[in-house]
């Protein structure tokens, strides 16, 4: 296998195949991050794919073609954010936040209903982390990235990472338990 960086110098001469194999090796990536800020899996996909098409249209724009998965992450951010404002303008109702949805193994109701609830409420968690963690969580825990690759995709140290990833897991242990942080602890902590 290429490494990126010969396939994306192979696209940008022309190479649709080259292409073809970017798109394989980046799609979950790129609907992890989609889906990150827009919460739906179809607009996540529309994003997705006029990213991709936007991704051919300026790859002669690409100068570090080792920096094309960062690259493209920008190129879905920046067209996810404008499918959520759309979606915000069309329907003012609630902001479009990540939904977790689980298989359901058995037909029992009162589990599916108990796992419905669950996915509800991790998802209200996940909508109260800030969108670069939010991304980061999905990038890990959807696509299964390392920090390192994480990193790369959202210029961040893998440290960076590691710390946001860290925080994020607190913040939803302590939003799913129901627990507010200890503020007289914190004010402790800034003196």
């Amino acid at each position: 296998m290429l490494s990126v960086e010969e396939t994306v110098r192979r696209a940008q001469h022309g190479d649709s195949a080259a292409f073809a194999d970017l798109i394989t090796r980046f799609e979950r990536t790129a609907l992890a991050v989609a889906y990150a800020v827009l919460g739906d899996d179809d607009r996540a996909g529309e994003s997705v794919q006029e990213a991709f098409v936007r991704a051919w249209q300026r790859l002669d724009e690409l100068r570090e073609p080792e920096r094309f998965g960062a690259w493209l992450c920008g190129i879905v951010r920046h067209l996810a954010h404008d499918a959520r404002r759309r979606a915000a303008r069309e329907c003012r109702a609630r902001a479009a936040v990540p939904v977790v949805h689980y298989a359901g193994r058995t037909s029992d109701p009162a589990v599916r209903l108990e796992e419905r609830e669950t996915a509800r409420r991790l998802t209200d968690a996940l909508a109260e982390l800030d969108e670069l963690s939010r991304t980061a969580v999905m990038l890990r825990y959807y696509d299964g990235l390392s920090s390192k690759e994480i990193g790369r995709l959202l210029d961040l140290t893998p440290a960076a990472v590691d710390m946001r990833l860290m925080r994020a897991r607190q913040a939803l242990r302590r939003e799913l338990a129901g627990d507010e942080p200890d503020e007289s602890r914190v004010e402790d902590r800034m003196r």
